[in-house]
């Protein structure tokens, strides 16, 4: 991997699974450990850094941050390896369905969250839902289920391999409250422990 102008320091923050494509068809997993990017003279986000003005929230990256992840692979899971990061974060996105009637509550607009994530060694299957965005109080909000024609595009595409080489950039549309903007997007699924990326 290149650096582009300037050296970069990469420490492992924690071990994750990703879910997989499997030879069979069959989903399979993927054992990977993910990395954090950081540049020199950056500071590092531990309990006891102080967060400076335009910094990410504690415990999140800043938009287009990249995650890296990696798998030696043995006999049950599969060699991977690759990278994740958020793009941007856009509110309201214009539809000609409105949020509030998909979700049945006033007030509520489509929000757009940009995703990139790449292989550089593996394959991997993608897919929206691990994706969700959080908001000061606590809440969480799942993509939309249903995807209207016009939404943002390029879209993220569900059920997508990625091999070795490969990346999948696409936008994920929710249904969000109008008044309010998410903090963080976070990446979990069952197996994953939480990656998230600030929004503020």
């Amino acid at each position: 991997m290149r650096a582009r102008g300037t050296a970069v320091a990469v420490m492992a923050i924690l071990a994750t699974t990703l879910v997989g494509c499997g030879g069979s068809g069959e989903p399979g997993k993927i054992r990977v450990t993910v990395t954090e990017t950081v540049t020199p003279g950056s500071t590092a986000r531990t309990g006891s850094a102080t967060p400076r003005a335009g910094d990410a929230r504690p415990g999140s990256a800043a938009l287009r941050e990249v995650r890296k992840f990696s798998s030696p692979g043995d006999d049950e899971y599969e060699a991977a390896a690759g990278t994740v990061t958020v793009l941007s974060y856009t509110q309201p996105v214009p539809s000609h369905v409105s949020a509030a009637e998909e979700v049945g509550a006033a007030g509520y607009v489509w929000g757009a969250l940009e995703v990139k994530i790449c292989a550089t060694d593996g394959e991997f299957t993608t897919s929206s839902q691990p994706w969700t965005l959080a908001y000061a109080d606590g809440a969480r909000i799942e993509p939309s289920r249903t995807t209207y024609d016009d939404f943002p595009k390029p879209e993220y595409i569900e059920d997508a391999d990625v091999t070795a080489g490969d990346c999948s950039r696409g936008k994920i549309v929710y249904p969000v409250p109008g008044g309010e903007r998410p903090v963080e997007a976070i990446y979990s699924t069952d197996d994953t422990p939480a990656m998230k990326w600030s929004l503020s």
